[in-house]
């Protein structure tokens, strides 16, 4: 009998202890999770928000690397051209802000329902894995799902732990490296465009928005290519150096020019080669009498176009290359 109850009194100690280590435990695991709760979640990369330049962004569709040079964002790995600037305030305005909101328990199948998995490891349902950098030196690395059913929050994992998130802001990002380019690259209204030419084809109009006139005062429809050059979009871009280095100064080209009411001239160099790819230059010039905006309106766009040539979507070149007045 007395065997008995020192039995029951050491099971009574040891699950005694146990309960007293689960408990400590799971009191520190929930003191660091409360600690987390409400923190932000690229908090080095607040931090060190001043020195911040460099942005690594892996999906299972591609790499988009965004490096800041001279107070601007640009798309690395797509002929270092710049970032399309809504699209960087956007993202970096929540980078800067979010924060963790909820936890939740890790679960495999959680992971990969919400898009959480690993994008290097090439499976599929996997997310964005944001990684920021001052130079070669990794701040934070976060792995961003899908948004939850009321478009409130976004799924996210920490990629040092084991752990599912809900967290605020906008991360309704694109996956692939070409739609961070400036979008559009060129987008004249059709309204205001007094003088169209395509090669030695010319048509013109006497008021804003009425119809085109060749010279022997026909009507002419210029409507698609008015569509296009009111909305030109980009998969990739080159600088003069590289485009000529590549060999594609020598395809066969075409100009392009609209002559605004206002004394602005967009001359547009048309590349196309063999392959299908339409290459573009832009250029930014004035008529003998300008009104007073359109200097400045050149002064402070000049840098997207200089020297620049850029790829047309597979949805806009066949215009480009082909399009006649007619």
């Amino acid at each position: 009998m007395l065997m008995h109850k020192r039995y029951w009194a050491v099971l009574a100690a040891a699950v005694a202890a146990l309960l007293a280590v689960w408990g400590g435990i799971s009191l520190q695991a929930y003191r660091n999770n409360a600690k987390l709760q409400g923190k932000l979640v690229f908090a080095k990369t607040f931090d060190l928000g001043h020195k911040l330049n460099r942005i690594v962004i892996t999906t299972a569709e591609g790499i988009t690397e965004l490096k800041q040079e001279n107070s601007y964002w640009r798309v690395e790995n797509k002929g270092n051209y710049y970032a399309d600037f809504s699209l960087m305030h956007q993202f970096l305005s929540s980078v800067n802000k979010s924060a963790y909101m909820i936890k939740l328990p890790y679960d495999e199948n959680l992971a990969k329902d919400k898009y959480l998995l690993n994008p290097e490891e090439k499976k599929e349902d996997s997310g964005l894995l944001i990684r920021t950098y001052v130079d070669d030196t990794l701040l934070d690395e976060v792995i961003i799902g899908l948004p939850d059913d009321n478009g409130r929050y976004f799924f996210a994992r920490d990629m040092q732990a084991n752990e599912i998130w809900l967290i605020n802001g906008a991360f309704n990002l694109p996956i692939m490296a070409e739609y961070w380019l400036l979008h559009p690259v060129l987008a004249i209204s059709s309204r205001v465009i007094e003088e169209l030419s395509v090669g030695e084809e010319t048509v013109q109009r006497e008021i804003e928005g009425g119809q085109f006139f060749d010279e022997r005062k026909r009507v002419v429809s210029a409507a698609p290519l008015l569509d296009v050059l009111g909305n030109i979009t980009i998969v990739d871009a080159l600088s003069a150096e590289q485009f000529e280095r590549a060999g594609l100064k020598n395809l066969p080209s075409r100009v392009i020019k609209a002559v605004t009411f206002y004394g602005l001239e967009f001359i547009c160099t048309v590349y196309a080669g063999a392959n299908s790819k339409v290459w573009l230059n832009i250029k930014l010039s004035t008529t003998p009498l300008p009104m007073a905006a359109v200097n400045d309106y050149i002064r402070d766009n000049r840098l997207l176009y200089d020297g620049w040539y850029f790829e047309i979507s597979p949805e806009q070149r066949h215009i480009l290359r082909d399009f006649r007045l007619i």
